[in-house]
């Protein structure tokens, strides 16, 4: 008998299921009412499971009994919440979502309540203004939750001006007297829906991982810092995270008058009453503070710098980050740090990149870092030579560095001066086989590009490349071996990988490698000079 294709194993399973059984589907109680979910032969899904409502720049509402706003009988959890309000990422002229947006998601392996599986919570990327929990390839599986044998949930969170405006008219009319970070809230009573419910999905509410990439790693730098989030997770992984984390509150409410003024509103009742387009069309896009980011695949320039949209307001991020982390009263666990050496390998302005010659590249570092002096552009070309594999992955490396990866070694570096628990700190090296189209857009990816690491544990890279390279295996299963480790005992799994604080970075390519703090030199560089200052803010 010839074997079963691997493609078609999992819905013979399921008819098999259905056949033996009669259904493919289960009921799991939470504590508003029972929901229902497929299992598809391989895991279970519970997809759009609402967790909370939002009232428009507020704190959200707890879907609970008490507030006896849950659901009658049987929720059939068959189909993916509302995507939250925001710009539609493949076209800005549009506008997708809703503001009833706060779902989340449960994917699991098993259907028995007492199986006490670790839990992973994810949290998407999108510079905190686009995206959602169910992502195509950018989320977790039924067939994750199967080869890991882990319990996955994801939510849904309100985004950009509905999700992280600041104003003082806001703050002057709140109770708590501040504004901002309601995408935070949502996150924060996702978490509390996790630890009340999870187990009878079979999950151990206290062995809870936090896994969030691009701004879902900044999400958890703002969650490390909130009293409010203390008691709701165990462990995080953080992955190209934001690490310039220091706009006050106050700060960001003077910077968005911008916005005030983009509505014509001069009173509250008016920016309550305004329909949710009118919300996203007057965000500045384009000016000062620039939430729309256009420089973040880009070398800096000075005096440019990004809007700051995650702040810190004093009641949902309760500390400064680095401040807390010094002190040692930020919410102390284990930590995986993760970046990629050539973060802003993506975006349009790539697709010219790629013709570069090595004129272009000079001129392009001149043109941005000379900036900040004609003879630190000089200094940076001797760093980044000309010459060396191509002008575009010196580019993007140099990049890298000053965006994300040096910031993150100097976050890992403050958080293990005051934190108890390890932090363990990694660079993708790896580069895949073939040029990734990241969600099909017509700029392809040939280095160590962002999210070329959550691909790889999302087990998604088979969707952009076909057929998978062994050197896309390797990295592939090197990445899982050493993450699953980490949550089920916050080590990594590789015994030569010690604590950042001991002075060794990893280096992640088809296996694993040590250095010491790569890349120190090339980070003081940018650190003596400044410009760190100009890393990645949301």
């Amino acid at each position: 008998m010839s074997r079963v294709s691997s493609s078609l194993y999992p819905i013979m399973l399921a008819i098999i299921t259905k056949f033996v059984y009669g259904q493919s589907s289960t009921v799991v109680e939470t504590q508003c009412g029972p929901v229902e979910g497929k299992f598809n032969g391989v895991g279970y899904a519970f997809r759009g499971i609402q967790y909370g409502d939002a009232p428009r720049w507020k704190y959200p509402i707890p879907i609970s009994r008490s507030v006896k706003n849950c659901w009658n009988g049987t929720f059939k959890a068959y189909d993916y919440g509302n995507t939250c309000m925001q710009r539609n990422p493949s076209n800005h002229t549009l506008i997708i979502g809703h503001e009833d947006c706060l779902y989340l998601n449960v994917w699991t392996p098993t259907s028995n309540s007492s199986a006490n599986l670790h839990v992973m919570v994810w949290i998407h990327g999108g510079s905190l203004q686009e995206s959602n929990g169910n992502w195509p390839t950018y989320c977790p599986s039924e067939q994750l939750a199967h080869d890991t044998n882990i319990v996955y949930v994801s939510m849904n969170y309100r985004l950009h001006a509905f999700g992280f405006m600041a104003l003082t008219l806001l703050s002057e009319n709140s109770p708590t007297n501040t504004s901002g970070n309601y995408g935070f809230m949502d996150q924060i009573l996702a978490l509390r829906w996790v630890r009340d419910n999870i187990k009878n999905f079979g999950g151990n509410p206290n062995s809870v991982t936090l896994f969030g990439q691009s701004s879902g790693g900044t999400s958890i730098v703002g969650l490390l810092a909130s009293e409010q989030a203390r008691g709701l997770f165990h462990k995080a992984w953080m992955l190209s995270a934001s690490a310039v984390f220091n706009k006050t509150a106050q700060d960001a409410s003077i910077a968005n008058t911008v916005f005030l003024k983009n509505t014509g509103c001069t009173n509250l009742s008016c920016l309550y009453e305004l329909p949710a387009p009118e919300i996203v069309k007057a965000v500045p896009w384009d000016v000062y503070p620039y939430w729309g980011m256009a420089e973040q695949s880009s070398l800096p320039t000075k005096n440019i710098f990004d809007g700051a949209i995650c702040v810190v307001d004093g009641y949902v991020v309760t500390y400064q980050p680095y401040q807390a982390w010094e002190k040692g009263i930020a919410i102390d666990v284990p930590l995986m740090i993760g970046t990629t050496a050539n973060e802003i390998d993506y975006g349009s302005s790539h697709l010219a990149m790629k013709t570069w010659n090595w004129t272009d590249y000079q001129r392009q570092v001149k043109s941005h870092i000379g900036t900040f002096g004609a003879s630190l552009a000089e200094e940076a070309l001797k760093l980044y030579p000309v010459n060396v594999t191509s002008a575009e992955y010196e580019y993007t490396r140099m990049g890298a560095d000053i965006r994300v990866g040096c910031p993150n070694d100097e976050m890992s570096r403050v958080i293990s001066s005051g934190m108890k628990s390890p932090v363990y700190r990694y660079i993708v090296t790896s580069r895949p086989s073939k040029p990734v189209h990241i969600f099909g857009l017509p700029f392809p990816s040939v280095y160590s590009f962002h999210m070329w690491d959550s691909f790889a544990y999302l087990d998604t890279i088979k969707d952009y490349i076909k057929p998978l390279a062994p050197s896309d295996q390797n990295f592939q299963k090197m990445v899982t071996r050493e993450v699953l480790s980490f949550v089920r005992t916050g080590r990594p799994y590789t015994t030569g990988w010690q604590p950042y604080s001991r002075g060794v970075t990893a280096l992640w390519s088809e296996n694993i490698s040590f250095v010491s703090q790569y890349p120190k030199d090339l980070c003081t560089f940018w650190s003596k000079n400044g410009i760190l200052n100009y890393g990645w803010v949301n």
